[in-house]
């Protein structure tokens, strides 16, 4: 059978390819949950640098960075510190092709496995699905280059419970859940939805199911409506490839090495698969250097990390990359023209409700 896929590459912003993105139907219920706030979704918009019409095409692409933004706001404006969490769990996307293709998986553990393989069809943020020890962690992570990730992480981490408990019931919890933000002050709400396992400050943001769970079946589930799906979304990978900011892959390298506790040019090199001398290339080619792309991801980690987590300084430094405190100081004045304790102490909480 031949899929005739649609051209589905359009965007409400001109600078919107090589950036990270995501697709427009995640607004697509959005207005309607605000209202009942008594909240004005298009003052949302027009303030987060979006257009009064970006939700009509469910797949164009918008930046992330202003979907992220339109969230914070959405905190900010209706008072409520887990309006993220309540938007994943009411909103209802019915454009969304990887919807149908879990839907139509044999079980949740290939539901989720394929979500992962696809996800750039819907989102440029990295995201992965792996198993041990008989059980299975969706991991994922936003580019350092956006800031106020909190109510759009805790947009995702309920999108993915929500869609789990479509198979397992909705009295499922998984084992365990990471947020990469600071613990809020009042914890109710996240453990009713998610259960009392639940880590904050955390490299990466991470949900661990059960394998007794993955092994569930998907109610309904068509075998061939998902082959045709999977094809689809694998052509549109393809087309995708073009619209790849080589610095972006790059950048999310450097930032894996750091969690490993390496931050050299052949790890980062490891990652891509290339050599160093081939990354070498990529970064001339691109007017810059490994230091100086090295250089900006910390700067941009170290702003996420002073202003969305509790991490001390010394954690923050090491997670960076730096093993003694006054260099992490020294590169944070230099970044930010004052002691990363006083950025901190400065910096508004953007992601806490008004």
């Amino acid at each position: 059978m031949n899929l005739i896929v649609p051209d589905i590459d359009r965007t409400v912003a001109e600078d919107v390819f090589g950036a990270p993105r995501i697709r427009a139907f995640t607004l697509c219920t959005l207005g309607e949950v605000l209202r009942g706030y008594g909240v004005s979704f298009a003052a949302i918009l027009q303030e987060a640098g979006l257009p009064q019409n970006a939700d009509e095409d469910d797949l164009a692409w918008i930046p992330l960075e202003k979907f992220a933004r339109v969230l914070t706001l959405a905190a900010k404006k209706t008072g409520d510190p887990c309006f993220g969490l309540k938007y994943g769990a009411v909103a209802r996307f019915t454009s969304n092709p990887l919807v149908y293709l879990m839907s139509n998986a044999a079980d949740l553990r290939t539901a989720l496995r394929s979500f992962a393989q696809y996800h750039a069809v819907i989102c440029s943020n990295s995201l992965s699905f792996v198993e041990s020890n008989g059980s299975g962690r969706i991991e994922w992570s936003y580019p350092v280059t956006i800031a106020n990730v909190v109510q759009l992480t805790d947009f995702v981490v309920m999108r993915f419970v929500w869609r789990i408990q479509s198979s397992a019931g909705s009295s499922w919890r998984p084992i365990s859940v990471g947020l990469t933000h600071r613990r809020p002050a009042d914890l109710a709400e996240y453990e009713r939805r998610f259960g009392p396992r639940i880590s904050f400050d955390q490299p990466v943001n991470s949900i661990v199911i059960s394998g007794a769970t993955l092994s569930l079946p998907m109610p309904g589930a068509d075998p061939q409506l998902f082959k045709i799906i999977a094809r689809f979304c694998e052509q549109q990978l393809e087309r995708q490839k073009a619209a790849e900011h080589p610095l972006d892959l790059i950048r999310e390298a450097i930032t894996r090495c750091l969690q490993q506790g390496d931050h050299g040019p052949k790890c980062v090199a490891r990652e891509l698969g290339v050599t160093p001398n081939g990354l070498h290339r990529r970064l001339k080619a691109q007017s810059t250097s490994f230091q100086r792309l090295l250089d900006d991801t910390r700067r941009c980690l170290t702003e996420r990390y002073l202003t969305e987590t509790s991490l001390k300084l010394s954690d923050i430094a090491a997670r960076v990359g730096y093993s003694e405190l006054s260099a992490f100081s020294r590169a944070a004045r230099r970044w930010f023209g004052t002691s990363p304790r006083s950025f901190r102490r400065r910096s508004p909480n953007l992601d806490a409700a008004a």
